[in-house]
């Protein structure tokens, strides 16, 4: 398990439970807050970490699992380049503020930033775990983070591949990766054409088939959305011989946002299935500044594996604010990505504050599913957002709904 980051309180305005669902009840006479109101200033504030992270249960479903709490070693990746040291273990920077992550430093017009590539399942190597298994339907996992002020849209993120040969050709490509938008795609591939692999080495961009790509929602790469993690997952089922029912499919911080269900990405060849996962750092113009990206949280499994899990009031920390200095600010958490049923409101914190307990009754109140509760639910799964107030006293509107984590059982 990674040390957990110290819990800090954060300074709120002094108010009874009670005192405070009386103004919130007298809010939702008021016009709406969920868009911003006239003269507002649009939300620049986002959950940068949550803690606790708690470890994950053991699965028979994970496959592979690194949460970095130590360098990637010799043997625990079929390839780690670390490219020159562009790509290398960060001790302080994790996931929930504290143990291991992989740091990606692009220095102005640096095009690779190196690469872990992870095999597994049937493979031309004969690495990685079980070895004797053919894969036709996994997920993969990984919290990205992009540094604050981030700029640009790095062309490479992760993909999932069927490696068909040792002279490393590929029986499918599933891309996850973006282009001159801040966006993710999913991009998928194939090698295989009339139930015969073609590919004769990596990329083999001569012989592949293009399928046809999704674009995401999440603009992952504006300068809005750094300096905070994000839940990126992607699954990849193969096709049934003589069937187009294949899938690909990429969640954003546990919101569904592209899909394919109609992929024929193998026809009847069946000689490997989907045996590894790689993530990359690789923008093929060049970084446009100096900057950096962080990994942590990569779990490659053949169930869903979805967001962190943390306590049932777990610490949340802001961003900073890329607006200008703030007098107060706000945090609500959802049952559902959409915002359909907000459970917990909190109470103002101090511009000053980073930090408050997100679904701590004594600093907000319960409402929807959670109507007269004092905690969150147990192993459920929950969204939050956050808006702000400049020192006119405007609140700006409220962020998208992001950071979701889920509650630990029982």
């Amino acid at each position: 398990m990674k040390p957990s980051s110290m819990l800090l309180a954060c300074t709120v305005a002094t108010m009874t439970t009670a005192a405070f669902a009386a103004l919130l009840a007298a809010d939702a006479a008021a016009p709406r807050q969920d868009a911003p109101q006239p003269h507002a200033a649009p939300a620049t504030l986002r959950v940068a970490d949550l803690s606790p992270v708690l470890p994950m249960p053991a699965d028979p479903a994970v496959l592979f699992a690194d949460d970095f709490a130590r360098a990637p070693g010799a043997g625990r990746y079929f390839e780690y380049n670390a490219q020159k040291g562009s790509f290398v273990w960060d001790a302080e920077a994790g996931l929930g503020g504290g143990g291991g992550a992989m740091r990606a430093r692009f220095e102005p017009g640096q095009v690779e930033a190196g690469s872990l590539k992870v095999v597994f399942g049937k493979n031309p190597f004969g690495r990685g775990p079980r070895p004797s298994e053919i894969f036709s339907d996994i997920f993969w996992r990984v919290y990205v983070k992009h540094e604050a002020g981030w700029q640009g849209s790095p062309a490479k993120l992760a993909r999932a591949t069927a490696m068909a040969g040792t002279d490393w050709s590929q029986g499918l490509i599933a891309h996850v990766w973006s282009g001159k938008e801040p966006v993710l795609v999913i991009d998928p591939a194939t090698g295989i054409t009339d139930g015969r692999k073609v590919t004769t080495r990596y990329n083999d961009f001569s012989h592949l088939r293009w399928l046809g790509l999704r674009r995401g929602r999440t603009p992952l790469f504006a300068t809005g959305e750094s300096g905070r993690w994000v839940c990126i997952e992607s699954r990849v089922r193969v096709n049934t011989p003589g069937r187009s029912d294949g899938m690909f499919s990429l969640w954003v911080d546990g919101r569904l946002e592209a899909e394919r269900t109609d992929l024929d990405w193998h026809g009847a060849w069946r000689d490997y299935g989907v045996n590894a996962v790689f993530l990359e750092n690789y923008w093929n113009g060049g970084s446009v500044r100096r900057q950096a990206r962080w990994f942590d949280g990569f779990v490659v499994s053949t169930t869903s594996v979805g967001p962190l899990r943390t306590t049932a009031a777990p610490i949340l920390t802001r961003t900073a604010s890329g607006s200008g200095a703030i007098s107060a600010w706000q945090a609500q958490a959802a049952a559902d990505p959409d915002g359909r049923d907000v459970v917990w409101t909190s109470a103002s914190a101090d511009g000053g504050a980073t930090r408050l307990t997100a679904g701590g009754g004594a600093r907000g109140a319960f409402s929807g599913s959670r109507a007269g509760m004092t905690a969150l639910g147990a192993g459920r799964a929950y969204w939050l957002r956050l808006r702000q107030r400049g020192p006119s006293g405007v609140w700006s509107g409220w962020s998208a709904w992001h950071a979701p984590f889920r509650t630990a059982p029982g």
